[in-house]
C-alpha cells in the first residue's frame, strides 16, 4: 500500500487549485488499483553467504524476510543485517539457513515479508481446494489440525496474494485448529479472473463467506477469522453479515484497516498531498459514475468501512496486534478502534515493524501474543 503513495509528493508542486480535482482523480485511481512491483538491484558477496541488496527502509528493517530472484525464479529467505554502507546505499543480510543459499542471484528482484514461500515449508499436511463462489472457483490452501472443530481462516490484504499469510498458519500451527487459506475476487488466480480494482473489502468479503460455508460443510463449529491490513476489513464485515456469524469465536487483526477515510488522509499527509485532495478522492470514489470509471464494480460506501469511530459495533472478541511504526496504517487508527470498542477489542502493540511485518520483525512476540489470546478467548467460549 505504502507504494501507492510513491511519487505523489513531488505531483504536489504541479498542483495549482484548478488542477486539484485532476490531482484527485489520479489518487482513487491509485487507492483501487494494483502498484507496480518496486524491485531491487540485489547480488551475491563473494563468499556466497550474504546477499547484497540496495538500501532502503525496507530492506535494512530488523527481522527475517525474502527475495525472488526474477531471473532463477527463485526465493531466498535473509535474516539481520551483517552491513551497511550509507555512501553507496547498499547493505548486506544474512543468507539463513546458510545451507540454503542460491548459486546465483539478481540482477533484480522482489523483496518480500514471506518467509515461507511454500505450502509445505509451514509444516504439517495441506491441500489446495477449489471454493465455490457465486462467479466459479477461488482456490484456497487448505491446513489440516488435529482441531477440526476449530478452523481459523486467513485473510490476506489488498494486492497480496494468499502465499503473504503462510506466516500467520505458522503462528496458529502450535494450537492444533485446522487453517484455510482462500483468495478472493481481485486474486489473478480466481476461476474465472474478476475483478481488476480492489473494492477495499466492500465486496471482497462475500468469498470469505465462501470460505467459511465451506469451513462449516466439512466439519467447522468454531471460526476464527485472521484478517490482516484489508484483510481486516474483510474479517470485520464478514463477523457482521455472515450467514454463518454465530459459529465465529473470534477476530485477530494484524495492522488492519479500521478506517479506510482515516488511511487514506493518512497516507496522503505522509506524501505532502493536501487534505483537499485526498477528501476529494474519497468523495469521488462514492458516485457510481466515476467507481466504474476507475473499473469498480460499485461504489465505494466509505460509512460502512468505518469501525474507528463507530462506539460499540464489534460485538465478537477481537485481537488487534499492531506495531507504532506501521506508515501504511498507523497505529493511532488501531488505537481508535479499540477506544470505541473497549469491552471487546484488545490492542497489542508490537516491536517497530513496517506495515503487517510484525511476524517478521519478531516472530517469537507475535506468536506468544496470538497463542496466548486466542487460547484464552477460545477457552472462556467453550465454558
Amino acid at each position: 500500500m505504502l507504494k501507492r503513495w510513491c511519487g505523489l509528493s513531488c505531483l504536489v508542486l504541479l498542483l495549482p487549485t484548478a488542477a486539484l480535482s485532476g490531482f484527485a482523480v489520479v489518487l482513487a485511481r491509485k487507492i483501487v488499483k494494483r502498484a507496480p512491483k518496486d524491485y531491487r538491484h540485489a547480488e551475491l558477496t563473494d563468499d556466497g553467504r550474504r546477499i547484497r541488496i540496495d538500501l532502503d527502509d525496507y530492506t535494512k528493517a530488523p527481522g527475517i524476510f525474502g527475495v525472488f530472484d526474477l531471473v532463477a525464479e527463485r526465493y531466498t529467505r535473509v535474516g539481520e543485517v551483517a552491513l551497511i554502507n550509507e555512501d553507496k546505499k547498499y547493505l548486506e543480510r544474512w543468507i539463513d539457513p546458510p545451507v540454503s543459499r542460491p548459486n546465483h542471484l539478481g540482477p533484480l528482484v522482489d523483496w518480500t515479508p514471506d518467509v515461507f514461500f511454500d505450502p509445505s515449508a509451514v509444516g504439517g499436511r495441506y491441500e489446495e481446494v477449489l471454493i465455490p463462489t457465486t462467479y466459479g472457483a477461488a482456490p484456497a490452501w487448505l491446513f489440516e489440525g488435529d482441531n477440526t472443530d476449530v478452523w481459523v481462516i486467513h485473510i490476506h490484504g489488498s494486492w497480496t496474494d494468499r502465499a503473504i499469510m503462510f506466516r500467520d498458519v505458522h503462528a496458529f500451527r502450535p494450537l492444533g485448529f485446522t487453517s484455510l487459506i482462500p483468495s478472493f475476487r481481485s486474486d489473478p488466480e480466481v476461476i474465472p479472473p474478476q475483478a481488476q480494482s480492489s473494492h477495499l473489502g466492500q465486496t471482497e468479503w462475500h468469498d470469505v463467506e465462501c470460505a467459511m460455508g465451506y469451513a462449516v460443510a466439512h466439519g467447522a463449529k468454531r471460526i476464527i477469522l485472521s484478517g490482516w491490513s484489508m484483510g481486516g476489513t474483510i474479517a470485520l464485515l464478514t463477523a457482521e453479515r455472515s450467514a454463518y456469524r454465530r459459529q465465529i469465536a473470534g477476530i485477530v487483526l494484524v495492522g488492519p484497516v479500521t478506517s479506510w477515510r482515516k488511511t487514506i488522509i493518512a497516507g496522503a499527509a505522509r506524501a505532502g498531498v493536501p487534505a483537499a485532495g485526498a477528501g476529494l478522492a474519497i468523495r469521488l470514489l462514492q458516485f457510481s459514475l466515476f467507481a466504474k470509471f476507475v473499473g469498480l464494480k460499485e461504489a465505494i460506501n466509505f460509512e460502512e468501512l468505518e469501525w474507528a469511530v463507530a462506539a460499540g459495533r464489534v460485538t465478537t472478541p477481537t485481537l488487534v496486534l499492531h506495531s507504532k511504526s506501521d506508515q501504511e496504517v498507523p497505529w493511532e487508527i488501531s488505537a481508535a478502534f479499540q477506544m470505541a470498542n473497549p469491552d471487546t477489542v484488545t490492542l497489542i502493540t508490537l516491536p517497530e515493524a513496517h506495515h503487517t511485518q510484525e511476524w517478521n520483525a519478531s516472530p517469537s512476540s507475535f506468536t506468544n501474543e496470538l497463542r496466548t489470546w486466542v487460547s484464552t478467548t477460545i477457552s472462556a467460549e467453550q465454558g
